[in-house]
């Protein structure tokens, strides 16, 4: 190896070992705002659940999409060069479950009373006034239906502020375990 490549080898070495605190505090807040995404969503068999991805500018992780309880979704890890450059957005946050738009309260859907043992709690209806199979307000209570998220959750947790205050956690928590 020439001189110039090795100072250069140590210079991004260096670089990397700067901005590491940096990029694990945004992998860990794309991991955190998942598991939220996946506590507040609705759960009926875990697929919604476990159809959640992370994508960086170059590595995209996908969550398992099978039934069950919902599973850590780890983002991939960003490169010195994409955390310093562009796109802005480092990482997109998506759920791609055939369903998505239904669960994200985004699209109307047709819904059908049932229970899974996944389900958060039973009620007795489901449905927007006056639109029976439809999503919308429960009613608590002995039912056949099952809710496993509340209106508008999606929306709700999008202009909360929790995606902020997420990055703000992560970031916190790695530059105060820093040691310099």
């Amino acid at each position: 190896m020439t001189p110039l490549r090795t100072i250069k080898a140590v210079a991004e070495g260096f670089e990397g070992l700067v901005l590491s605190p940096f990029i694990f505090s945004l992998a860990r807040s794309a991991e955190k705002i998942v598991a939220e995404l996946q506590e507040e969503g609705p759960n009926w068999s875990g697929e919604f659940s476990n159809s959640w991805q992370i994508e960086s500018p170059s590595k995209v992780n996908t969550g398992s999409k099978t039934t069950g309880a919902p599973t850590k979704l780890k983002a991939p890890i960003l490169t010195p060069k994409e955390f310093k450059f562009k796109p802005e957005t480092k990482y997109t946050i998506r759920n791609i479950s055939p369903h998505a738009a239904y669960a994200l309260d985004l699209k109307e859907g047709r819904f059908y009373p049932r229970t899974t043992k996944l389900s958060n709690k039973i009620v007795q209806t489901g449905s927007r006034p006056n639109v029976p199979h439809k999503r919308g307000a429960v009613i608590l209570g002995d039912g056949t239906a099952s809710s496993s998220a509340e209106l508008d959750w999606y929306t709700t947790y999008i202009n909360s502020g929790n995606l902020d205050k997420a990055i703000q956690i992560e970031l916190d928590k790695n530059l105060r375990n820093l040691k310099i």
